[in-house]
């Protein structure tokens, strides 16, 4: 089953555009050739690092969504490590959006919620009750000693 993640990384800054073109195209052909799906990839251009790595102090940020099963980020990773090009990357799995049936299910949720919040407020003030009581019977017990 595929998984949305999406990959930032960095690629190396005196890379001109069209080698920077080339860089894309070979983590795009990593994600195919590994049978995931590209969605959408976003050049985010030349940035300064906030720290220097590998003697580097500014990077092209490149972000990438894509799909791909589970079991095959690993060797996916692995590739990356010894690319020339790309010096530093970050997959990060995306979050699966809940899909809700449009009318009567959102209905029932709601109502059941009020319904759920009103027995809440009931238990909530039943057992203020016996507190109160309690702590009356302290304050008793210690006014007898």
């Amino acid at each position: 089953m595929l998984r949305d993640y999406e990959i930032l990384y960095i690629v190396r800054p005196e890379l001109d555009d069209e080698q920077l073109q080339q860089a894309i195209a070979s983590v795009d052909r990593l994600i195919d050739n590994l049978g995931g799906a590209r969605q959408k990839t976003d050049i985010w251009g030349r940035r300064r690092l906030a720290y220097e790595v590998k003697h580097l102090r500014e990077g092209q940020f490149v972000l990438t969504d894509f799909q791909i099963e589970p079991a095959r980020v690993p060797e996916m990773e692995a590739t990356l490590k010894i690319s020339d090009t790309v010096f530093r990357h970050l997959i990060v799995r995306k979050p699966e959006s809940k899909r809700v049936a449009k009318g009567a299910p959102r209905e029932a949720d709601a109502a059941a919620a009020e319904a759920a919040d009103g027995a809440i407020t009931a238990e909530a003030a039943s057992e203020s009750e016996p507190a109160e009581a309690v702590g009356a019977m302290t304050t008793q017990e210690e006014g007898e000693t």
